[in-house]
């Protein structure tokens, strides 16, 4: 698959099929940045849903400073060139959700049903808490000089870096 458009619209598939962990970068109040780790899954309008240990140092970024990026990147396996590895990053906006919500209650079903009973292990401690990171802005990644923007709320239409939309 040579076309550009065509391994980006792929991965995109491929990173929405599989999606269990992003790596989650935040920075504090005072601009200290942090990169984590995080299971994660998707709300039903397709923003990223991760539960998070009060404890982290990402948790408590994200209620200081409500921003946060979101990356999914493709395996490293030879011959894979590292400069060129294939992604996909979101810039997102963070809030917290409530415990005492439907919602809430909804999506640990949701983190149980695709992580298994740990889930319940976690639901358990006050720590942990649910924040969806509802996507900004998004570009994909499939190689040295193809980027594409990403339309945050459909992920299907994609934009040339610096040109007019692909079809």
């Amino acid at each position: 698959m040579s076309d550009p458009l065509l391994r980006a619209r792929d991965l995109i598939a491929q990173f929405r099929a599989n999606l269990s962990t992003v790596v989650l970068g935040t920075s504090s109040a005072d601009g200290e940045p942090d990169a984590s780790v995080a299971a994660t899954l998707l709300d039903p309008a397709g923003a990223f849903v991760v539960y998070v240990s009060g404890l982290a140092a990402h948790t408590r970024n994200l209620r200081d400073n409500p921003r946060a990026s979101v990356l999914l990147v493709e395996a490293e396996t030879p011959p894979t060139q590292p400069l060129a590895r294939r992604r996909l990053t979101f810039a997102c906006a963070a809030e917290p959700i409530a415990r005492d919500s439907s919602a809430h209650e909804a999506l640990i079903a949701a983190f149980r049903a695709k992580f298994g009973g740990a889930i319940d292990l976690l639901a358990g401690l006050p720590d942990f808490q649910l924040v969806r990171l509802t996507p900004l802005r998004g570009r994909v990644v499939v190689g040295f000089g193809a980027a594409f923007a990403v339309d945050p709320h459909d992920w299907t239409p994609l934009s040339p870096v610096g040109g007019p939309p692909a079809r």
